[in-house]
């Protein structure tokens, strides 16, 4: 059952998208339009219980009838938003942003953008530009409280209890943890529906108000309204984002909002009222839920596509593109909504929901579908473009059998046998993880100057020492990585050994305990090819970007820049690898032919390291060397 049709409520809506588009486009004219939303709050609250109040005094108040009209009302722009923004994310985003975009649709459709956003950065900070999907925190909200709501009213009306009196009390509570978190925890005070639901309560309160021939007072009718808009228009022109908000200062904009609706209802209209209710304002205000559904994403992406603010005139340019959408999302898919089969728009917005879901859970589990996209969205040059060919794709890694393969973590039955020269006996054991892999080819070229020929064993993601388990240990490493090196050990041709792996993530999340037993497995290594005669080569963790290197090596779409710092800070860096650093010291110490070599030396200079040198990537990704990198520290490293 719906409700008297209000213009004004429509103009009133219109007053505050135009003040949040304001703010979002133009801060520094409009720096307190964010107002804006805590009058939709207040409108919500007012028509939503007015809606609910009537059905429960006509007896024909439904659950289902009324979670199925806000369906229809909320979905259709809603998936058509967030699907967009996933197609565009594609095209445009880096495997981080487009992850992220993905966990912001998945709040949005699970209207809990509010509570997701609470555990990130706060809605004022600089990097809440660069979300897209960043206003759907206050959908969250209108939804949470839609929920609960409806509920709360009909165990009111059963109970007996006097309604009015029960909701100032919800409200006076509501406020009063506002007021606290906005001092306190302003995440709290901004995104938690139990902080923000006074607002809405306040517009619940207007509909339980007295019958419309009880305000018909003149001064009430001329001045009080006018006074409202004054100090709505004080507000968007006056506070700041740094301002403690919304908490008390939240009641300049909904008493406005609260005097403007309840003023209409007077027996002689206003002038602000024949304002609020023009055509225009009725226009922009059928149009503004769509309106500030689309303006943020597209305003979003353009600052991430221009790496920074974009100029007046392309945010102008973005505010007319966000109108045109809206009407067309008004006209051509919310209103035939209404009109065609309830039962059948609910199932189609109920699939397209769960289908968006799916895809935006796919796509943050994969981490943004890095491996892929950006090799589709990245261009490069096709000298760049080797860098990041998988060795087995360029015939490095030559096809063979033989004892003591390199065995992949995910794939055990997935071996190779990767030697310098298969129609040579084996002199140099290269043993480690899948880091030990990517060093090779410029560690074979450097003990083929020797005349030795270098094989590669070992494990992926197993740390190469005797008798180690690793507290992490997700991929049995032992007893295979103690077979290969006592096997090595046994080795007779074998004259050296080398030992490279991801040293880093070892000694920094150990225990005490645990980083003694690494301790004693890295002596009992060494000490076991020392006995045999062999000379052992250490290798310090290599620094690493931590990023897809593709982002420093080509060019993104429409040009935008790269998000990414593509210099390494060294001394920042090596702070997550001192600890396995200062392990090789302590055994240097103790076994003096131990040739410790830092790779970094190579690669830095002045402790900043490029990702890019000599037009090529020295990594093939955030953490592995690429086969240029791995030549260039063969070039350097003197094997004796």
């Amino acid at each position: 059952m719906s409700i008297p049709y209000r213009a004004e409520i429509d103009g009133l809506r219109a007053l505050a998208i135009l003040a949040v588009l304001g703010y979002h486009a133009f801060p520094s004219v409009f720096p307190g339009g964010f107002i804006g939303v805590d009058v939709f709050f207040v409108i919500s609250g007012y028509l939503i219980t007015s809606i609910l109040v009537k059905e429960q005094n006509n007896g024909d108040f439904s659950i289902r009838g009324f979670y199925a009209r806000r369906i229809i009302r909320i979905l259709p722009a809603l998936t058509l938003v967030i699907i967009a923004c996933l197609l565009a994310g594609w095209f445009l985003l880096i495997a981080e942003e487009y992850k992220s975009l993905a966990k912001h649709a998945l709040g949005g459709l699970g209207f809990v953008s509010n509570l997701v956003l609470w555990q990130e950065t706060g809605y004022f900070d600089k990097a809440a530009e660069l979300k897209p999907l960043l206003n759907l925190w206050s959908l969250g909200i209108e939804e949470q409280f839609y929920i609960a709501w409806p509920l709360v009213l009909l165990v009111l009306q059963r109970s007996g209890k006097r309604n009015i009196q029960i909701i100032w009390i919800l409200t006076m509570v509501s406020f009063a943890l506002s007021a606290w978190a906005v001092f306190n925890d302003r995440g709290q005070a901004f995104y938690s529906p139990l902080s923000r639901a006074w607002e809405l309560l306040a517009g619940a309160i207007l509909a339980f108000r007295r019958t419309p021939t009880e305000y018909s007072h003149k001064a009430y009718t001329s001045w009080l309204p006018a006074l409202a808009l004054v100090m709505l228009a004080t507000a968007v022109f006056s506070f700041q984002s740094t301002y403690p908000f919304p908490g008390p200062l939240a009641l300049i904009p909904v008493l406005s909002c609260a005097i403007l609706i309840d003023h209409a209802q007077a027996k002689t209209p206003s002038r602000v009222y024949q304002f609020l209710s023009s055509r225009p304002a009725v226009w922009t205000g059928l149009i503004s839920y769509p309106l500030y559904i689309w303006h943020w994403p597209l305003l979003s992406f353009s600052r991430i596509v221009h790496a920074d603010e974009p100029p007046a005139f392309a945010r102008a340019i973005v505010m007319l593109c966000s109108i045109a959408l809206a009407y067309a999302t008004y006209k051509l898919i919310e209103r035939p909504a209404k009109r065609l089969s309830r039962r059948l728009v609910i199932s189609v917005l109920i699939i397209l929901s769960i289908l968006a879901a799916i895809v935006s859970g796919h796509v943050f589990q994969k981490d943004g579908l890095e491996r892929s996209r950006h090799k589709k969205i990245i261009a490069m040059s096709e000298q760049v473009r080797e860098d990041f060919t998988d060795f087995e794709d360029r015939g490095l890694i030559k096809e063979g059998t033989c004892d003591l393969p390199f065995i992949f973590p995910d794939h055990p039955k997935r071996q190779i046998c990767l030697v310098a020269r298969h129609d040579q006996p084996q002199t140099a054991l290269l043993i480690g993880d899948s880091h030990a892999v990517h060093a090779f080819w410029g560690l074979a070229d450097a003990f083929a100057r020797i005349d030795q020929n270098l094989k590669v064993t070992g494990r992926g993601a197993c740390v190469p020492f005797l008798g180690y388990t690793s507290p992490n240990n997700r991929y049995e490493c032992q007893p295979h990585v103690d077979q290969i090196l006592t096997s090595a050990a046994q080795m007779k041709d074998v004259r050296s050994v080398v030992l490279v792996f991801r040293g880093r993530y070892i000694g920094n999340q150990t225990s005490p305990d645990d980083y003694s037993e690494f301790l004693k497995a890295m002596e009992r290594t060494v000490a076991l090819f020392s006995r045999s005669g062999k000379k052992v080569y250490a290798f310090l963790p290599v620094v690493e970007p931590g990023f897809d290197p593709r982002l420093c090596a080509g060019t993104l779409p429409l040009g935008r820049a790269t998000p990414k710092n593509c210099t390494i800070d060294q001394v920042q860096d090596q702070r997550k690898s001192r600890m396995i650093n200062e392990a090789w010291t302590t055994m240097k110490s103790r076994f003096p032919d131990l040739v410790v070599f830092d790779p970094n030396g190579v690669i830095c200079a002045q402790e900043k390291c490029s990702v890019m040198q000599l037009g090529h990537s020295i990594f093939k990704d955030e953490n592995h060397l690429s086969h240029f990198g791995s030549m260039l520290i063969g070039e350097h490293f003197k094997p004796r």
